[in-house]
């Protein structure tokens, strides 16, 4: 799903990317939103990625539980 989200957002990011006067081509503003969410989506998906690529806690969960030997 996440990729899906990614894909998606740079997709909208290619068609709304603004012409050299700075304006989107499809929504004919300055400051299109149809761009600033896909690029918070790309920020978000990029943070959810460091998130998981963290290391494990060292501590275990007091949820999780523990199989003795």
């Amino acid at each position: 799903m996440r990729n899906r989200l990614i894909l998606t957002a740079r997709w909208v990011l290619r068609d709304h990317q603004p012409r050299p006067d700075g304006h989107c081509p499809i929504c004919r503003t300055a400051d299109c939103p149809v761009a600033t969410a896909a690029r918070n989506v790309l920020d978000a998906a990029e943070e959810v990625q460091q998130r998981s690529t963290a290391t494990e806690p060292t501590t275990p969960d007091r949820d999780d539980p523990q199989q003795t030997g």
